[in-house]
C-alpha cells in the first residue's frame, strides 16, 4: 500500500515498492500550496499519479524533481508532473540528457535498435525535460553525493533532515536472492561507492528498492559480497576459453535460473559488464579461435 510517511521535520516518502522521496522547501506557490521537491518520480504515470493524489491530500505541490539516476523506473513519472506542474527536471549532466532523450536508453541495453523485450516501463519512459542539477539552487543543507557504478553518474540526495536517498546504490537482500546479477555498469566503481557509502552517516537511509535502514553497512556488504560471488562465478567459468554466449549460458545454470530474451538483453549485458571489469583489470586475455572472442581467466605462474 502506497502511503506519505514522514520520516523527519520536513522530509517525507512515498511507501511501496519504489521509495520516492519527498522534501518540504518551506515555500508556497500562488495558491498557498506547500512546494516540495520529489526524489525520482516512480516507474510510470499510473504510479505518478497515485503519488500525486497523497501529495495533493497534504496540501503539497511539486516545485521540481530530483532523479537519482536515468532508469525509467525513477524517471517513468517524469513527464506526467512536468506536463501537470511545469516544473523542473534536475540530473547530472549526462543523465539529464538521457532523461531528455529516452530513445537512447533501451538502445544502451542492448547495444543496437533495442528487441521489443527492452521496451518497458523499467527501460523507457516518456521523455520529459531536464537540465544538469548544477544549475540549481538547492534549499541549504541539502546535498547530493555521487555513487557511480550502477549507473553513469548515478547520486543521492541528502536532506537537511539527516535523511539520504539512495537511488539504487544498494538493493535489497531479496532482490539479491532473486536477481543475483542485479544491474551494474561499472563494477570497480559500484564496489567503490559502496565503501564509500558505508563511511557516510545519517539518521536514516532509504534505498530507493528497499526497506529504510538506520544502519547501512551490513546491507552494503550484502552487496559486495553479491558482486564478489559473481565475479568467482565467472572466473570459474572462464577457466577455459569461453565465448559470452557460453559465459551466460553457463552463469545461469550455475545459478539454477531460466534464460529468456529479456535476461539475455539486461543480464547478458551485465555478464559483459563483468567481463570487462577483469578484462580492464588483467585479470582475463580475449582471443579469437575460429572467429569466437573468447575469454578466459589469467593462469597463475
Amino acid at each position: 500500500m502506497n502511503e506519505l510517511i514522514k520520516i523527519g521535520e520536513n522530509t517525507y516518502y512515498i511507501s511501496g515498492p519504489f521509495h520516492v522521496g519527498v522534501y518540504n522547501l518551506g515555500t508556497e506557490n500562488y495558491a498557498g500550496k506547500k512546494e516540495v521537491c520529489l526524489i525520482d518520480s516512480g516507474v510510470d504515470s499510473v504510479v505518478a499519479k497515485v503519488i500525486d493524489g497523497l501529495l495533493i491530500e497534504a496540501g503539497f505541490y511539486v516545485k521540481y524533481i530530483i532523479n537519482t539516476h536515468y532508469h525509467a523506473d525513477h524517471t517513468g513519472g517524469n513527464a506526467y508532473f512536468q506536463e501537470k506542474y511545469k516544473c523542473g527536471i534536475y540530473a547530472t549532466k549526462l543523465n539529464a540528457a538521457l532523461i531528455s532523450n529516452f530513445d537512447i536508453c533501451p538502445a544502451i541495453i542492448w547495444g543496437a535498435t533495442p528487441i521489443k523485450e527492452v521496451l518497458n516501463n523499467y527501460f523507457y519512459a516518456t521523455p520529459a525535460d531536464a537540465v544538469d542539477i548544477r544549475e540549481l539552487s538547492m534549499p541549504q543543507g541539502m546535498e547530493y553525493v555521487e555513487f557511480p557504478g550502477h549507473c553513469i553518474g548515478m547520486i543521492g540526495v541528502k536532506t537537511p533532515d539527516d535523511i539520504i536517498f539512495l537511488g539504487d546504490a544498494v538493493v535489497s537482500r531479496e532482490t539479491i536472492e532473486k536477481h543475483p546479477l542485479s544491474y551494474i555498469y561499472e563494477v570497480g566503481e559500484y564496489l567503490e561507492s559502496l565503501e564509500k557509502l558505508k563511511k557516510i552517516k545519517a539518521s536514516l537511509y532509504i534505498p530507493y528498492h528497499a526497506e529504510p535502514e538506520k544502519r547501512i553497512k551490513s546491507l552494503c556488504e550484502a552487496n559486495k559480497n553479491n558482486v564478489l560471488d559473481n565475479i568467482e562465478i565467472i572466473k570459474q567459468i572462464c577457466s577455459e576459453p569461453r565465448n559470452i554466449d557460453e559465459v551466460i549460458s553457463l552463469f545461469f545454470n550455475a545459478k539454477g535460473h531460466k534464460l529468456s530474451m529479456y535476461k539475455y538483453a539486461v543480464e547478458g549485458g551485465i555478464i559483459r559488464t563483468y567481463i570487462t571489469y577483469l578484462y580492464n583489470k588483467g585479470e582475463m586475455t580475449a582471443q579469437n579461435i575460429d572467429n569466437y572472442i573468447k575469454w578466459q581467466v589469467k593462469q597463475s605462474i
